[in-house]
């Protein structure tokens, strides 16, 4: 989890970059970070508070490993490979 100084210094610095922004886009864009680091460290409070969640990312539990290829699948009327082949 990152330290909740770190996002503050964080914030402060967006904060200070939206004060001094030219134009519109860029101080909602600072603003818009400033939101996202409130989600963040409110997010790491409440999976720190969950008992369930780090139970659902254990790898402990599973026997088997995950792979991520895949065999394409060969039909008589398919076209090809693509999702987009009928």
């Amino acid at each position: 989890m990152i330290p909740y100084n770190r996002i503050l210094l964080e914030m402060e610095r967006q904060l200070s970059t939206a004060k001094h922004a030219g134009d519109e886009q860029a101080m909602r864009e600072a603003l818009s970070a400033i939101r996202s680091l409130c989600e963040v460290a409110l997010s790491g409070h409440e999976r720190k508070e969950s008992p369930v969640f780090p139970k659902m990312l254990s790898t402990e539990n599973s026997t088997s490993p995950v792979s991520l290829e895949s065999k394409v699948l060969e039909e008589e009327d398919a076209n090809g490979g693509s999702l987009f082949d009928f």
